[in-house]
């Protein structure tokens, strides 16, 4: 069992009683109760129920989003963030469809959108008809009533940072600080067709601390000048607490644009997958896939663990309930299975060799046992 958040590595047993975490056993002690059902992992790596901080997971609502259940739980993933699929007049109707809905079984939350009107699809085209850079798509009081509504299940806003007028200042993440209060801001770092966005270093300069960069590791973000230096206006965010999210995509990550933050001592506060139509299928596959990119690049195992559990719990100010294998929290588990043997892994245009791969085996989600449908990767389980 390997849990970041109380620096544990040990060979452990997880008891598991009405949804929640009973005890943590060693293998020396007896368990509590001999009738206990046995989900043997043994060769496995046991971790807090994994989070993928940003991926979108609507269908329905637009043409970009996959199942849910499919990128959760069938992947040993048993929570997902669900990054700003929807805008504030669609929410209530996505929450019905899917977070709430008794057929979803992974635990789903969101980033909202501070526009009234978006959505993600395809062809983009809250973008191409320019409703998401017109300001009349922005309802403070609407928003307002729609974070207080949702407060169980929305833990930040995700903002698309585009400009009006004047092309220093976003009113959308402008209109989002306003309304965020302590809920953090995940921000898109990079363009949109047909609608123009605030250029890096103003986008910078605007975030508070606690505020997410996803996409912060893709090539041509900003965040380095010509020498592969930190441009001021990253430092100084760094500096303020602004937290950095892999968020992959299918565009969004670039082992060459890691390898230089990585020099300059930034890594990711988090790892997330922007699981979409488009990725599903390479070059992301999955969070466990997408664990073994950071992997590779030197990063110990449990900090690894941690990008996708202790640190997305408290970006998202969810600690208390997720992100750590606590008695008497939620029975959320992840289980993992290290694939040893040469392979590789790919950002779309770069491909790694690795000697070893990161494979999802199941999760508990609230004390039930699901295994991995989808390994998410061109290894078997």
């Amino acid at each position: 069992m390997i849990d970041p958040a109380t620096h544990t590595d040990a060979r452990l047993d997880v008891v598991v009683r009405d949804g929640k975490i009973d005890a943590l056993v060693a293998p020396s002690q007896p368990l509590p109760d001999d009738t206990l059902e046995i989900i043997d992992v043994s060769g496995c790596i046991v971790t807090p129920g994994l989070i993928d901080l940003h991926c979108h997971v609507m269908p329905g609502l637009g043409d970009f989003c996959v199942e849910a259940d499919s990128v959760g739980v069938g992947m040993g993933v048993p929570i997902l963030i669900d990054g700003g699929t929807s805008g504030v007049a669609t929410f209530d109707l996505a929450r019905r469809a899917v977070i709430d809905h008794p057929a979803t079984a992974t635990k789903v939350l969101a980033f909202i959108d501070p526009n009234q009107l978006y959505l993600a699809t395809k062809d983009f085209i809250c973008h191409k008809l320019e409703i998401a850079n017109d300001a009349r798509n922005i309802d403070q009081l609407s928003l307002a009533a729609s974070l207080e509504r949702n407060a169980d299940v929305v833990v930040g806003l995700k903002v698309r940072a585009c400009y009006t007028d004047d092309p220093s200042t976003s009113p959308f993440l402008e209109a989002a600080k306003q309304a965020a209060g302590d809920l953090p801001i995940m921000v898109h770092l990079g363009r949109f067709p047909h609608t123009p966005t605030i250029s890096t270093p103003a986008l910078l300069d605007a975030l508070r601390g606690g505020d997410i960069v996803t996409h912060a590791f893709r090539g041509g973000g900003g965040m380095v000048n010509e020498l592969g230096k930190l441009i001021p206006e990253f430092r100084d965010a760094l500096d303020r607490g602004l937290l950095l999210d892999v968020g992959h995509s299918g565009t969004d990550f670039r082992f060459r644009e890691a390898r230089r933050l990585f020099a300059e001592g930034v890594r990711p506060h988090t790892i997330s997958t922007d699981l979409n139509v488009f990725t599903i299928d390479g070059p992301v596959f999955s969070l466990a896939e997408t664990m073994t990119k950071i992997w590779a690049m030197d990063v110990d195992l449990i900090d690894v663990i941690a990008m996708c559990t202790t640190n997305p719990a408290a970006s998202i100010h969810r600690e208390h309930e997720m992100g750590t294998l606590g008695v008497g929290r939620p029975a959320d588990v992840s289980v993992i299975r290290i694939v040893e043997g040469p392979a590789t892994v790919t950002d779309g245009y770069e491909t790694v060799a690795v000697e070893r791969k990161l494979v999802p085996v199941g999760c508990l989600r609230a004390g039930t046992w699901f295994s991995a449908t989808s390994v998410g990767t061109d290894i078997a389980a």
